[in-house]
């Protein structure tokens, strides 16, 4: 228990200048925390979180609302095993393969309805890897520990292998994260890039960041030159009066790569009820994200290091 004791008193110490930040970060942008859950009102066609008709049950709905408010210790409901499948999808992609890394609160129904999405705007199979909430504070806790306190604790340890398996069986992978699944997100990309066994693998990655917490992100200089793009290659979305986007990516841009598609004016922090809709119809982007050109099955231009690939659709 003493050691243990010690152990939080020195990251606290060695830390301090981040604590600060984020204190002063996050009552700066205080007048928003409101605005995380606004609009109410749904957009037509999206399946909100917050509308119990979403899930398939009214228990899903209660159990959800009730992991959210009550601590307790919970098990993952998927690390990459639960695939959710869209209604309608392209000829199948064997080269390629989706992953959906959940946020702040999501219990297993939420995550499996935010994976449930993704798939039906993408049309693509999306392989859940679900991080289980311990309720809302001790999701914030595990989110300040991992990010400002620089202790991963056992976030990202399980969501690690699973990408690594897949990036040594396909070509491409693909990982959307949202909220607190883009400090997991950073964290895996800052380890594949510090082992020389896997550093080759992150070529093949694609990385999508909406509503992110994180407060770094690395792309490898090295490896970004010979590819002639970035590595991995890595886009974000921000709504400018999101509360945890605001403490999150949109204060730290000159430490976290990649590309900021944002809406200044745009409030809300809900994946579903706040970004997919957005997202698919290109209001962020002008059309021009990366991302956006996967919508509806469709296939983006291939990249330079991609036209020697086989069976690529173009």
């Amino acid at each position: 228990m003493r050691h243990r004791t010690r152990q939080w008193l020195r990251q606290l110490v060695d830390n301090r200048s981040s604590i600060r930040r984020d204190l002063l970060l996050g009552l700066s942008h205080a007048r928003d925390i409101p605005r995380l859950i606004m609009p109410v009102r749904s957009e037509a066609g999206c399946r909100s979180e917050l509308q119990w008709r979403s899930y398939p049950s009214f228990s899903d709905a209660a159990l959800s609302l009730f992991q959210l408010l009550v601590p307790g210790d919970r098990e993952s409901i998927s690390q990459g095993t639960l695939v959710c499948q869209p209604e309608r999808a392209p000829r199948q992609d064997d080269a390629t393969r989706w992953f959906f890394i959940n946020g702040l609160g999501s219990a297993g129904p939420v995550a499996i309805l935010n994976a449930s999405e993704i798939a039906r705007i993408f049309r693509r199979p999306v392989h859940l890897i679900h991080t289980p909430t311990w309720g809302l504070v001790g999701d914030l806790m595990a989110s300040i520990t991992a990010r400002t306190l620089r202790k991963d604790g056992k976030l990202s340890r399980p969501a690690l292998h699973v990408l690594v398996e897949a990036l040594e069986r396909h070509e491409r992978v693909i990982l959307i994260s949202h909220s607190q699944g883009t400090i997991v997100a950073s964290y895996i990309v800052r380890k594949l890039l510090r082992h020389e066994s896997t550093r080759p693998l992150v070529k093949k990655l694609e990385l999508y960041c909406i509503g992110g917490v994180a407060d770094s992100l690395d792309v490898d200089p090295a490896l970004s030159l010979a590819a002639g793009h970035p590595v991995p290659y890595v886009e974000h979305f921000a709504n400018g009066r999101d509360y945890l986007a605001q403490v999150g990516i949109l204060s730290h841009l000159d430490s976290t790569a990649g590309t900021l598609y944002c809406l200044a004016n745009r409030s809300g922090h809900l994946l579903n009820r706040h970004y997919l809709a957005g997202i698919a119809r290109g209001d962020y982007c002008q059309g021009r994200s990366r991302l956006y050109q996967y919508v509806r099955g469709r296939q983006p231009a291939l990249r330079r290091t991609e036209s020697a690939l086989p069976g690529r659709a173009g």
